[in-house]
């Protein structure tokens, strides 16, 4: 081999290897990218799930609040039937 076709072949490996490092960086950002996409999921979802908590609450007071007035008028009605 001459000299002419040694920098040929160095070239061509220099290339092969910025391109693969070119593929890895871009892999990475990628992989970056939906690691992000991931954690704002699982954000949503326990936001979701917080928000539903307080809701079942809410209703677990009103149906507290009903029960009691339900017992108020039970007590209503048997008293006015003595």
């Amino acid at each position: 081999m001459n000299n002419s076709e040694n920098n040929n072949k160095n070239k061509q490996n220099s290339n092969s290897f910025i391109r693969a490092a070119e593929l890895a960086v871009v892999g990475e950002l990628l992989s970056t990218v939906g690691e992000v996409i991931s954690t704002i999921s699982a954000v949503l979802a326990l936001e979701e799930e917080r928000q539903e908590q307080s809701e079942n609450k809410n209703v677990q007071k009103q149906l507290d609040y009903l029960n009691s007035e339900i017992e108020k008028l039970k007590k209503q009605v048997n008293f006015h039937n003595h």
